[in-house]
Formats: C-alpha cells, structure tokens, sequence
C-alpha cells in the first residue's frame, strides 16, 4: 500500500480564504469585535491545522512497521504525547522518536535549505501568538492579532515546508 498526499490543504486553505473576507466585511460595517473574532479564528485554525499535518505525516510511518505494538507505540507514544509545533522542540523531536537522529540527519540534507528555513521560521513566529491567544479571552483586549490575510501567508510558507518534509521523506522511501 502507498501512502497518499498526507499534508492536505484543500479544507484549511478555504477556511482561512472565508475568514479573510469574513474579516473584511466586518471592517466595512466597522464592527471591531468580529475582526477580532475572526484573526484569532484564522490564526487557531491555521496552528490546528499544522499540528494535524505533522501528526500525519508522523502516521504515515505505519506502513512501515510490521508490530502492533510498535504501531500502538507510535500512536500513544510518539504522536498523542505531542502537544506543539514547533520545529524543534515537537516536529523534528517525533520524527527522531521514530527515524533515529541519522535518518533525521539524512532528510534534513535533502530538504531545500531555503524552504526549511522559512518553515522553522514561519513555526517560531506563530508559536508565540498561538500561545498567547489560546489562552486569553478578547473581551477588552487591545492585543495584536494577524489579521487573517497574515495568517494565510504562513500558512502558504508552512505548507511548503511540510510538503518538502513529506516529499523527501517519500523519495527515501521512508514513508
């Protein structure tokens, strides 16, 4: 069995798409609490999204393993433990957990430098302001938040990352 596409933009691409003119016509009727609304909508989507995308191509190992209980131990062990996106600290940590720190090592040569680099980038600015907003109200607030059309952008700088990630990963068969 091959693994299909496993970073998926259709959906989420459309969302953030629909929160962006959701956006706009609330500045038009000049209603500040539904542009608010709306940012962190578009930025809380865009972060689940992300960490669904890792989780998946961290799932797409299974093809791989013969054991159940190694299979159980990359659900229960490796993917529900996570709790983030950051390169480092949980994407790069899973695929270690999983491929070893030479087969990391490998990969990470294989990936467009420059791609990788806007990706790790694009993951250390959101972290920041995902965790700020997630866990803080907006009643009253006068945070900073991106605007939907800002969290499109990295969302398209994410995307590609991913897709570089699962590419090579895919070219040495390890998925």
């Amino acid at each position: 069995m091959k693994n299909k596409n496993m970073v998926k933009k259709t959906y989420i691409l459309k969302e953030l798409k629909k929160l962006d003119k959701l956006y706009c016509k609330a500045i038009k009727e000049g209603n500040s609490d539904l542009e608010k609304f709306y940012s962190k909508l578009a930025l809380m989507e865009l972060c689940g999204w992300i960490e669904q995308s890792m989780d998946d191509i961290l799932i797409s190992f299974k093809i791989k393993l013969k054991e159940e209980k190694n299979i159980e131990y990359l659900n229960k062990r490796i993917i529900k433990q996570n709790h983030g996106f950051e390169y480092h600290k949980h994407f790069r940590e899973m695929l270690i957990k999983v491929d070893g720190i030479v087969g990391v090592e490998k990969i990470e040569k294989k990936v467009n430098y420059r791609k990788r680099e806007i990706f790790e980038g694009s993951l250390g600015n959101l972290k920041p302001m995902r965790h700020n907003h997630a866990h803080t109200y907006i009643n009253g607030t006068t945070a900073r938040i991106h605007i939907p059309s800002e969290s499109k952008r990295y969302f398209y700088e994410i995307y590609d990352g991913l897709k570089e990630f699962e590419k090579q990963l895919k070219k040495t068969k390890k998925i």
